[in-house]
């Protein structure tokens, strides 16, 4: 019966060691120990309680010697619609809006994300460990809160479903607001004052002695959590003029405001730096499609951080830049960004600016997300070779390549054509 018994309690445990060594890898630190060319790191219970040359091996459950291979922290992605879709152009949901309906700061689309996508692992599969789900313009300008996600297999996907609220102001978006940007940012600034109002009066507001006001109870909410600065607001703007108007208005308001899109943010950098804005970009994209992005350029990351703009990447299309997170960075390299400030853009950058204290980087105290990469990770033929999120390896296995198997020697299988 005791054996019975220890047996059930050896399957209850979870089937990951408890300690690594990874050994003689080119560690990219992204701290001030920079980078160590045959650095080892310990993992502990999903931290890395140490990130140096020569660690003893003695009382750790693995080792892993990468020889001399590029190791970097997990990546992060800052703008994506991953776990909101999995068909392109299918119509039967829109889980990353909200259309027809009194609901505008206060949506929340965490509710809807899947975590069994398939396009999970292939993200996976470009380093990514943890993303920003993106919500977008339904019928409102204020378009909701978006999803902080860690991409791992056993835990739940939504890490923070409320530490940002996103504001659209790019040319496509006036129509929401009477076709005006004028009417756009009116109509932004008049919802943070009503939320100011409401702050002051909660009770009153509950009792019912309050004016009638325009936005729901839980748009009001979320905005006075944007007023106290626990939330970021995010405002998608390409236009250098339109970021000048937004910060002027409201700057007023004291908010943790982050710029997206920011195609023309190079135009006004040094207003940017000297208001501790930070810019999430998708470097790649870069065509002068619209009026408000006639600006754009490939070396805008570069401006930016050259005038002292924080910078972190995105990558926006879940079906064209799905894979192009890596990609994007280097190019940002090719176009004047050095290469240690790319990286950032996609680890300690994201962490800084979303709030995330114990990721980004490879140091004591960090959460264990961590990449063995092929070759330098920012070069457009690499891809990782092993994946760690939270202390856990992850298979890098996709759909895609089981169907490749499965399919790829028919002639070879015995079961029935129908079968296979």
């Amino acid at each position: 019966m005791r054996l019975f018994l220890f047996s059930l309690l050896l399957l209850s445990q979870p089937l990951f060691a408890d300690s690594y060594l990874i050994r003689n890898g080119r560690v990219v630190t992204m701290s001030v120990s920079g980078m160590i060319e045959n650095g080892d790191i310990r993992i502990v219970d999903g931290y890395i309680v140490e990130v140096v040359q020569d660690i003893n091996a003695e009382s750790v459950d693995e080792v892993i010697d990468v020889g001399g291979a590029y190791v970097t922290p997990g990546l992060f992605d800052s703008g994506t619609q991953l776990g909101l879709a999995e068909v392109e152009h299918f119509v039967g949901s829109s889980d990353n809006r909200v259309k027809g309906q009194p609901l505008g700061a206060g949506f929340s689309l965490a509710l809807a994300l899947n975590r069994f996508s398939s396009l999970v692992p292939m993200v996976r599969q470009e380093g990514i460990t943890r993303a920003m789900v993106l919500p977008i313009t339904g019928s409102e300008i204020l378009a909701g809160k978006s999803a902080l996600i860690q991409l791992g297999d056993n835990t739940p996907f939504s890490t923070n479903d409320g530490n940002a609220v996103h504001l659209y102001l790019r040319e496509t978006d006036r129509s929401l607001a009477g076709g005006s940007q004028a009417s756009a940012l009116m109509q932004a600034v008049n919802s943070l004052k009503e939320a100011k109002r409401f702050g002051k009066n909660r009770r009153a507001y509950e009792s019912g002695r309050t004016r009638k006001f325009r936005q729901s109870e839980d748009d009001l909410k979320t905005l006075v959590q944007v007023l106290k600065r626990d939330v970021a607001l995010v405002i998608h703007v390409d236009r250098a003029a339109d970021i000048e108007t937004v910060i002027a208005e409201l700057g007023t308001f004291n908010l943790r405001l982050v710029i997206a899109g920011g195609r023309e943010a190079w135009r006004v950098k040094q207003v940017l730096a000297e208001m501790e804005i930070p810019v999430v970009l998708n470097v790649i994209d870069n065509l002068p499609s619209r009026f408000d992005r006639l600006g754009a350029r490939l070396d805008n990351a570069a401006l930016l951080v050259g005038a002292g703009v924080k910078v972190a990447f995105m990558t926006q299309d879940l079906y064209k830049d799905t894979r192009s997170l890596t990609q994007a960075a280097g190019v940002a390299v090719a176009y004047g960004l050095s290469w240690q400030e790319a990286m950032k853009a996609i680890t300690v950058n994201p962490a800084s600016i979303w709030g995330l204290e114990n990721y980004g980087s490879l140091e004591k105290g960090r959460v264990a997300d961590i990449v063995i990469w092929d070759g330098d990770p920012l070069e457009v033929m690499s891809a990782p070779t092993r994946l760690m999120i939270d202390g856990r390896w992850i298979s890098l296995t996709t759909r895609q390549d089981l169907l490749r198997d499965r399919y790829s020697e028919l002639e070879n299988q015995d079961v029935p054509f129908g079968y296979r």
